[in-house]
């Protein structure tokens, strides 16, 4: 693993503290925070929308959504709940003015930017969200636009191409199919799309019929990029700026970290952590740092990596909405790792949103709607 070559990287992580603070009720007591989620009920299928089966597996579970605002009281905010539901506008509409903060677990179903709905109307509405601009949101979405900035940045990411139509699916070139490759959604999360049996493929008819297959359930588009077979690493950033916590080891039973690992009612997939070189190490955090620069990324940001043939780490994809649970989210247990209780993994959450309480992004909406 190579260090990143821009020295105002290195120069920013040399003077970059690396301890969190656990001290934040008094900080907090008094202010409002709103706690946008999707209501944890099946989106049932039906002629007018033919929702699948999975349209709901991104989502926070009730018992998760009650531990997050259970923390914020105990933080001292009074929490306000807004339900994505037949409700939501006019809850919206009677407490926006008089909220402090918005926290949103909206995952949201079918477009690649829903992650970003709910910052976008806090962004209009002229107040902080917890977590990163809509437009960070987006990227990290589309995968295939991170590996590009990967490019831009000096960040190694797998080769790779994008089909986005039928047409595609017969022109993947043939430096990815000569050799191992993997295939999954380009707009999804959670391991949408991601399964040891579809996923994975060895030559350009297997392709061909894999990436039909996922374009016709994922129609923004299918990633093809170069199979990545050595461990899978995954690293967090936090706080603002943003700091390192410590990487942590994903480790699945079928070597395939997808949908199936990622169960909301057990933790399929095992966390542990690594000891790495101190040079892989400071690399993975100088690399992440680079790229959540370049991407926009703020408050948090979860970064994937796996080995590559040679035990290159190299970057797979970002989430700037990350897990949150208390049961079965791998942040929780990196930031536990790295000292912080679950009720400090937010507070530093909120003070770092907070600090952008009179950023130029909610000038507008503050001169003008409010």
């Amino acid at each position: 693993m190579t260090e990143h070559p821009d020295s105002n990287e290195n120069s920013r992580l040399s003077a970059c503290p690396t301890h969190f603070s656990s001290h934040f009720e008094s900080t907090f007591r008094g202010k409002r925070i709103g706690l946008a989620v999707d209501v944890p009920t099946p989106l049932d299928a039906t002629a007018g929308f033919p929702f699948p089966h999975d349209a709901t597996a991104e989502w926070e579970t009730s018992e998760t959504i009650e531990r997050i605002r259970q923390a914020w009281l105990k933080l001292g905010f009074e929490v306000v709940p807004l339900a994505l539901d037949a409700r939501f506008w006019s809850h919206w509409e009677k407490n926006i003015s008089s909220l402090d903060l918005v926290h949103s677990l909206v995952e949201g179903w079918g477009s690649p930017a829903r992650e970003g709905w709910i910052p976008s109307l806090c962004e209009l509405a002229g107040i902080p969200c917890i977590g990163s601009s809509p437009l960070a949101q987006g990227i990290a979405m589309r995968k295939s636009l991170l590996k590009i900035l990967c490019r831009e940045v000096g960040v190694p990411t797998a080769d790779f191409f994008v089909v986005r139509t039928r047409e595609d699916c017969d022109a993947i070139p043939s430096r990815l199919t000569n050799q191992p490759h993997f295939l999954k959604p380009d707009c999804e999360g959670s391991g949408m799309g991601v399964d040891a049996s579809t996923s994975v493929s060895h030559s350009a008819d297997e392709a061909r019929g894999k990436a039909h297959i996922l374009l016709e359930r994922f129609p923004d588009g299918v990633l093809v990029e170069t199979l990545l077979p050595g461990e899978e690493l995954t690293t967090a950033l936090l706080g603002h700026p943003l700091r390192p916590l410590p990487p942590a080891r994903i480790e699945v039973e079928d070597g395939v970290y997808g949908l199936a690992n990622k169960s909301k009612t057990f933790m399929g997939e095992k966390v542990t952590f690594p000891s790495l070189t101190a040079t892989e190490e400071r690399s993975l955090v100088v690399q992440g740092l680079a790229l959540a620069h370049a991407a926009g990324f703020e408050d948090f940001v979860r970064l994937d990596w796996k080995r590559d043939s040679n035990g290159v780490v190299t970057f797979m994809e970002a989430n700037p909405l990350a897990g949150l649970s208390y049961f079965y989210s791998a942040l929780p247990k990196i930031a536990a790792q790295g000292g912080l209780s679950y009720e400090s993994l937010l507070a530093n959450l909120a003070a770092s949103a907070l600090e952008r309480q009179h950023h130029r992004r909610h000038w507008y909406g503050r001169a003008r709607l409010r």
